[in-house]
């Protein structure tokens, strides 16, 4: 989309009554007109705005420009040192994270950190935990997933995901130790529940703390346009926001159906992503929605 196109859109989303707003990708720092989409986001519309980025190209952005309208970036960070890191990533990032955060603190934009937990960096998770506080930082923590992700003509699945996949239980243990000796974790016991059993099950349900309410919470709007439903893993529709305003896809009744199923589709079974968890505690317990907001940024959620 042209970056007209983009705030188009945005101004339907503050329309609409969207609180938060988070570019993410692909890469969004590959766009160079991010920090223009940034302060309409944030200064304009006065969103809760942040972007999810490897940080490679994040000093570069900082120092070229204010950002200003920025409150967070969620930025990925998977081993405590330079050489697994960049090892596992393929290009030499970690340095770049690091300048990336001391830039942000000086700026006061939150840095959040999101480490994907597999099993040959688990034992690693205190010191990635301890790197995160030292650098003043908030972290998410969940574990890596396999994910099938649904295409018209076909469907994405790593092969031998399951050598990669750490056991939920030991990191359940794991983050639960943790939260005890770090205030600026993210994944909250909630998740952590949520996580062991996961979404779906129907109708006996794996686990009765929680259903999805991603497809009403969350607006996924692709790089072209479209809007996906329920979820950007599996979506059964996609919409034209550019052809129909969003609040006209958003309270369709297709759309409407689709909101009500919740976790009750088959690929729902077993999901534990943390998008879908992370939307859906605050829309089940509004009450709970605005120390979860200032926790996921400001971290010490408790």
């Amino acid at each position: 989309m042209t970056t007209e196109q983009i705030k188009y859109l945005i101004d339907q989303l503050a329309k609409l009554g969207v609180l938060a707003l988070s570019f993410t990708g692909g890469e969004p720092t590959l766009r160079k007109d991010l920090p223009e989409l940034i302060y309409h986001t944030g200064v304009t519309h006065n969103f809760m705005n942040g972007i999810a980025t490897n940080g490679y190209l994040l000093p570069k952005l900082f120092k070229e420009n204010k950002m200003e309208g920025l409150d967070y970036v969620l930025i990925s960070l998977d081993y405590p040192t330079a050489d697994l890191h960049n090892k596992m990533r393929g290009i030499k990032v970690f340095d770049r994270i690091i300048e990336s955060i001391h830039l942000a603190n000086k700026r006061d934009i939150k840095i959040i950190i999101s480490t994907v937990v597999m099993k040959d960096n688990i034992h690693l998770m205190d010191d990635i935990c301890q790197l995160a506080e030292k650098l003043g930082c908030s972290i998410e923590i969940y574990p890596c997933e396999d994910i099938i992700r649904d295409f018209p003509n076909k469907s994405y699945h790593i092969k031998n995901i399951q050598e990669i996949i750490p056991n939920i239980s030991m990191w359940a243990n794991q983050v639960e130790k943790l939260r005890k000796k770090y205030r600026n974790i993210l994944t909250d016991p909630f998740s952590v529940d949520v996580v062991q059993s996961g979404f779906g099950g129907f109708p006996t349900y794996n686990q009765k703390i929680l259903r999805c309410h991603v497809a009403e919470a969350y607006l996924f709007i692709s790089h072209d346009g479209f809007i996906s439903y329920p979820c950007k893993i599996h979506p059964i529709v996609k919409l034209n926001t550019l052809k129909y305003p969003i609040s006209t896809i958003y309270y369709s009744n297709k759309v409407k159906e689709i909101m009500k199923m919740h976790d009750n589709f088959d690929f729902c079974d077993k999901c534990r992503l943390g998008c879908a968890i992370a939307s859906s505690i605050p829309t089940r317990w509004k009450t709970v929605y605005a120390k979860y907001i200032k926790g996921f940024i400001d971290g010490g959620l408790r």
